[in-house]
């Protein structure tokens, strides 16, 4: 058994595999776990591009790895629907993987008419700031973004 720690966004997830299963394999594994398409990742061991059909048991690892996930970008045009979900209502909004975070806050702001400064955004349980770009957070079609709004007292 080898435990992953996959790198290369905000987002680090641990997966874990068999000696028998193979990178395709795992790329499936970050498929349910980050939303991203087989056919965009590209994984990393030591500066090597691992091939999708190669056994993890060929690469001779310790128990616990870390491996650097590449994710091929999308067109520069092409629109992504996200799903933010809220504790009142939830609602798709229309970004670019490359928009930053703070101008998903702002769309945010305009459709559920909150104040950004009181809006937290989340994906996959880590908070997103507002200065990186949305692929950072491995945000893809049909991604799910929890919004949490701080009340303040009156």
């Amino acid at each position: 058994m080898v435990y992953f720690k996959i790198t290369g966004g905000e987002i680090v997830p641990e997966i874990e595999m068999t000696l028998s299963e193979t990178v395709f394999d795992l790329k499936r594994k970050i498929l349910k776990e980050l939303d991203v398409e087989i056919y965009r990742q590209s994984l990393w061991h030591h500066n090597r591009i691992m091939r999708d059909h190669e056994y993890i048991e060929d690469y001779e690892f310790r128990e616990s790895e870390t491996l650097y996930l590449t994710v091929t970008p999308l067109p520069p045009h092409h629109k992504l629907h996200v799903l933010i979900k809220s504790v009142g209502s939830d609602g798709y909004v229309r970004v670019k993987e490359t928009d930053k975070v703070s101008d998903l806050r702002g769309k945010v702001e305009r459709y559920w008419a909150f104040p950004s400064h009181l809006i937290t955004l989340r994906r996959r349980n880590v908070v997103m700031e507002d200065n990186l770009p949305l692929n950072a957070y491995y945000v893809n079609e049909d991604s799910e973004i929890k919004l949490s709004v701080t009340l303040e007292p009156r």
